[in-house]
């Protein structure tokens, strides 16, 4: 049996913690640091909150939401636009880019290789060439867990 995206996206709703290291396309580490993602699907309305914890820095927070259409998810708000795509039921791609940096795209593959842990790799272009790679390792906190409440932002 296919799974659609709305399938998949329910398997990967709750709280992952995880790191992000950014590397040159040599591969040198650029930098690294720890991460929280947040998600939920109401519907068809998905919402996300990433917050990057960099040592001796307070935290950044990123909400993001987006629609569900089908096997494909739409981001677009002011600033950001992308669109989620179902590979199979262990892959997404979501291409997307910042609106006032057109120039600069990313592309996410994220790969589920378990219910409860991913990895993803962001492959950031400039003008259409290679300018940076991102490897995100992540591991879904227990829906049983005090770490996994969800803040209530949307």
């Amino acid at each position: 049996m296919t799974r659609t995206l709305e399938d998949v996206l329910h398997g990967v709703t709750g709280v992952w913690e995880g790191t992000y290291a950014h590397h040159n396309p040599d591969g040198t580490l650029i930098e690294k640091y720890a991460s929280r993602q947040e998600t939920r699907l109401i519907g068809e309305e998905w919402y996300e909150r990433i917050i990057y914890t960099r040592e001796g820095k307070e935290p950044e927070i990123l909400d993001f939401r987006a629609k569900v259409r089908g096997n494909d998810m739409l981001f677009e708000d002011d600033n950001f636009m992308g669109r989620t795509h179902i590979v199979d039921e262990q892959t997404l791609i979501f291409p997307y880019f910042w609106k006032q940096n057109p120039d600069r795209t990313i592309l996410e593959t994220i790969h589920n290789l378990t219910g409860d842990y991913r990895t993803r790799v962001w492959q950031t272009f400039e003008h259409g060439v290679i300018v940076k790679l991102t490897l995100i390792e992540e591991r879904r906190i227990p829906k049983d867990s005090p770490a996994a409440h969800i803040t209530e932002w949307f």
